[in-house]
């Protein structure tokens, strides 16, 4: 016997509206609320400002992802020494 289907309701919350909202918490508003608000006056420059701040966010990730791995590596390094260190019992 097949499970019965199940219906969503406003208080659910899929992984994709978290994704989305994590992104933009507008955004998830905007698509669950698509009808019934006119435009404001400030739309352009609030517009302008959420596309300048989603540039400036979205590049400083793609910097963060792009970023030699190398610091990361010698504090890894040095880390797993000075633990081969407390471990032989080498003091220093």
């Amino acid at each position: 016997m097949a499970a019965p289907a199940r219906v969503r309701s406003g208080r659910m919350v899929s992984a994709s509206d978290l994704a989305e909202y994590a992104f933009c918490p507008r955004a998830l508003y905007y698509r669950r609320h698509p009808d019934g608000r006119s435009v404001a006056s400030d739309a352009p420059a609030r517009e302008r400002a959420g596309v300048a701040y989603h540039t400036r966010t979205t590049r400083s990730d793609r910097n963060w992802a792009e970023a030699s791995p190398l610091p990361y590596v010698g504090l890894l390094v040095l880390g797993l020494g000075l633990l081969a260190l407390a471990a032989l019992g080498w003091g220093l």
